[in-house]
């Protein structure tokens, strides 16, 4: 008899903005989506991706939560101020135009962590900050500075995004402080 395939979430390690900064993006993912002819993000799906893992294994989740559990990280401010896009995905994102070094260092500390640990995850491209505002795009899109979106994070967190019919929504697994 075949063995069946083995339960599995997709997760992702991100920072999550808290409620003020979620509704301002959310506003601003519908802005952005009605300029661009996309489908905005939710405000409570906003987030900036540390490590995208993607279908990992349910019984493995311990491998993930020992990994984060020994990043170490700073307590952070994160200004938003730079609009731009992903053309060939269709993605509208907020980015930041001067990312706080302590994003830089956590983000490096994570995925060398993941990688000792053997767990593979989306590094392909250099890590650029953002939060996804819309997806779909057709365009025009939008592109340079924007009035920021500013918020302070002292934690970071391992997500699952569920998908539904009416998209994804995210829920919190776990969450590691920032001394």
């Amino acid at each position: 008899m075949p063995r069946s395939a083995e339960p599995t979430a997709r997760v992702f390690f991100a920072l999550l903005p808290p409620p003020a900064a979620q509704r301002a993006l959310g506003d601003l993912a519908r802005e952005t989506a009605r300029r661009a002819h996309g489908r905005p993000v939710p405000a409570e799906n906003t987030h900036v991706t540390l490590a995208f893992i993607g279908a990992w294994p349910i019984a493995r989740m311990p491998m993930l939560m020992d990994a984060a559990h020994d990043v170490a990280g700073e307590s952070m401010r994160i200004v938003l101020d730079d609009l731009g896009t992903f053309r060939r995905a269709g993605v509208a994102w907020i980015g930041s135009s001067s990312p706080p070094d302590a994003l830089v260092r956590l983000q490096f500390s994570l995925a060398a962590a993941l990688r000792s640990g053997g767990i593979a995850f989306d590094d392909l491209q250099p890590y650029r900050p953002h939060v996804t505002l819309a997806r779909h795009c057709r365009g025009p899109y939008p592109q340079g500075a924007t009035p920021p979106v500013a918020f302070d994070v002292d934690r970071f967190s391992l997500m699952q995004s569920e998908m539904r019919a009416e998209g994804a929504r995210y829920r919190e697994l776990a969450e590691w402080p920032l001394g």
